[in-house]
């Protein structure tokens, strides 16, 4: 049986990997105890973006809404002498945003960044986002 501390930090982790949403402290705490439940399982990571701040070769994932739908594309920053690439050069589903991404990623450590504009408001399902 896992202690109250060891599942309080649990809890803490499920809604860290959950986006931080309000409103769900009774189920992180039930799943939390759970020992075999997996906080954040494989979730994929993704920094948010901040102008400027990105190296050339980044890859963005800016998400933005059309219409009532939320879509999105992926640039990479380049030099400062040079237009950043977008790919495939038209919107997309948010999830296929990220697969495209990381298919461009190559072997690169840098972290894959998100964009969120226009009132678009992360989603868990989509992995976990560092601010």
């Amino acid at each position: 049986m896992i202690d109250d501390d060891a599942r309080r930090i649990r809890a803490y982790r499920i809604w860290e990997s959950e986006g931080r949403q309000d409103g769900q402290a009774l189920a992180h705490w039930y799943r939390a105890g759970d020992e075999t439940a997996e906080p954040a399982g494989n979730m994929p990571e993704y920094v948010r973006y901040a102008a400027g701040a990105a190296p050339a070769g980044s890859l963005i994932i800016k998400l933005y809404r059309s219409s009532d739908q939320i879509r999105g594309y992926v640039r990479e920053v380049a030099d400062t002498d040079q237009n950043d690439m977008i790919f495939p050069g038209e919107e997309m589903e948010p999830d296929a945003a990220f697969q495209l991404a990381e298919s461009h990623r190559r072997n690169s450590t840098n972290p894959l960044l998100v964009e969120l504009v226009e009132g678009v408001e992360w989603d868990p399902s989509w992995g976990r986002l560092d601010y």
